[in-house]
């Protein structure tokens, strides 16, 4: 391992405490429920291609992080690869199954993510490579060019702004020349949130502890502005939406095994967690502009 990946991020200063501390408490609140959405924690939807089981959602989980990977095009054999958001490292710990050499890191604000993310990467020996840190991936302490690929699965929306300009920022200063970003996250597209979607969409955010999500229009922009190339925005709402069918009976089953006949009582965030998912289809295509993207760029 080099020094400079060596050295751990510090936490940005630039967050406001106030935004940092509803952030964490959200995911320190409701973060142990994301094992009724995957006992893997693969905190984020799936991905679906004709001729798998649409009611497999595991392996749906699994085949976002795999597409990721895929387009990440790696062309080395030992890649240094860098989750912005990584959560509890579910998609590390996928990478490491497939990159037997790669040098793998992840990068999440929140202390109780880190805690159990390293206790999960105890599990296996490919999972040694892979090291978990706290900060913020908007400003980081590793060096300049430490990465050839870098990667946020649903972690870019809690970024600053439309364009979530901090975020490709520091993304493009960890890359070097020639490296890769991919992103999956929800967008907001082309066209207006109307009347009282502006209210579900907001309410929505509050729900997931973001200020907003990402414009596309403005997210590529920016990446064009950063010198990246090669920059592809994939709608690719089709393919989330086996994976997004299964919310609703996610959550009736954690409500009636986990709180009604279970010991956990209902936070706000627990609330948050199960109301958002069952607001996006009213602001969500074909009803709204939100819809789901995978984009990816290289760095000039």
């Amino acid at each position: 391992m080099s020094a400079a990946l060596a050295t751990a991020p510090a936490v940005s200063t630039t967050a406001t405490a106030a935004s940092a501390d509803h952030f964490q408490r959200y995911y320190e609140e409701a973060g142990p429920d994301y094992a009724a959405w995957s006992p893997h924690f693969n905190m984020h939807f799936g991905f679906f291609r004709w001729g798998m089981n649409p009611f497999a959602r595991e392996a749906m989980l699994d085949k976002m992080n795999r597409e990721v990977l895929r387009r990440l095009q790696l062309d080395t054999e030992a890649p240094r690869i860098l989750d912005m958001g990584c959560g509890l490292g579910a998609t590390l710990r996928s990478m490491s199954r497939r990159l037997p050499s790669a040098r793998l890191h992840g990068i999440t604000l929140v202390p109780w993510q880190l805690e159990q993310g390293r206790l999960l990467n105890q599990a296996t020996t490919q999972t040694k490579r892979i090291a978990l840190t706290l900060g913020d991936y908007q400003h980081t302490a590793y060096a300049t060019a430490s990465f050839d690929a870098v990667y946020a699965i649903e972690s870019s929306c809690y970024a600053a702004g439309p364009g979530k300009s901090a975020f490709l920022r520091e993304a493009r200063r960890l890359l070097r020349p020639g490296g890769r970003i991919v992103v999956a996250d929800g967008f907001l597209g082309p066209g207006k949130l109307r009347g009282p979607q502006r209210r579900i969409f907001r309410r929505l955010c509050d729900c997931w502890a973001i200020d907003t999500l990402g414009q596309i229009d403005a997210f590529t922009r920016e990446l064009e502005y950063l010198g990246f190339r090669d920059i592809v925005a994939e709608r690719i709402q089709s393919r989330v939406t086996p994976s997004v069918l299964h919310v609703p009976w996610v959550t009736l089953r954690f409500l009636l095994t986990s709180v009604l006949f279970g010991k956990r009582a209902m936070t706000r965030a627990r609330w948050n967690n199960i109301l958002a998912p069952l607001l996006m289809p009213f602001v969500g295509f074909p009803f709204g502009p939100m819809a789901y993207y995978l984009v990816s760029a290289t760095r000039g």
